[in-house]
């Protein structure tokens, strides 16, 4: 799969979701972002939106790489555009043997649109998984937060 093709991808369905935290944790090698999954859209005009969301925990273990450029602008939040599990890259080919050690490595790219500036984010390991929380909220434009369904 070439660089275009993943790039256009939402393999993980985040389209439109807003990070709320991002913790790296070096000691276990792992990389979490808790964010509002989108899991429904009510109502998306031109400059505003509605949408029902649930909050969510994404988690990448056995991280053997990570290029993490993040930003965080005033009045703006950061929201996924782009996903993408890719099972064959340049990226996962340089990886050393040594950081492999017998585990199938995955590359995930993430495009985050970070308000004023697209960053790309790419993240090699050896699993990730995606946590979402029981209760599903309305997630206004305007981010006076969420109101319980």
């Amino acid at each position: 799969m070439s660089i275009e093709d993943y790039k256009n991808n939402d393999d993980l369905q985040l389209y439109d979701s807003v990070i709320k935290k991002l913790i790296v944790d070096h000691e276990n090698k792992s990389i979490e972002i808790h964010f509002l999954k989108v899991v429904e859209r009510v109502d998306r005009g031109e400059h505003n939106f509605t949408y029902k969301v649930r909050e969510a925990i994404l988690t990448f273990s056995g991280v053997v790489y990570a290029n993490l450029p993040y930003c965080m602008e005033f009045d703006e939040w950061s929201e996924f555009y782009r996903s993408a599990i890719v099972k064959s890259s340049r990226m996962l080919e340089r990886v050393p043997e040594q950081a492999k050690s017998n585990k199938l490595l995955q590359h995930i790219y993430l495009g985050i649109d970070n308000g004023n500036e697209y960053n790309q984010q790419d993240i090699v390991c050896s699993s990730y998984s995606m946590e979402l929380g029981p209760n599903e909220y309305i997630l206004h434009d305007d981010f006076e937060w969420l109101y319980e369904e």
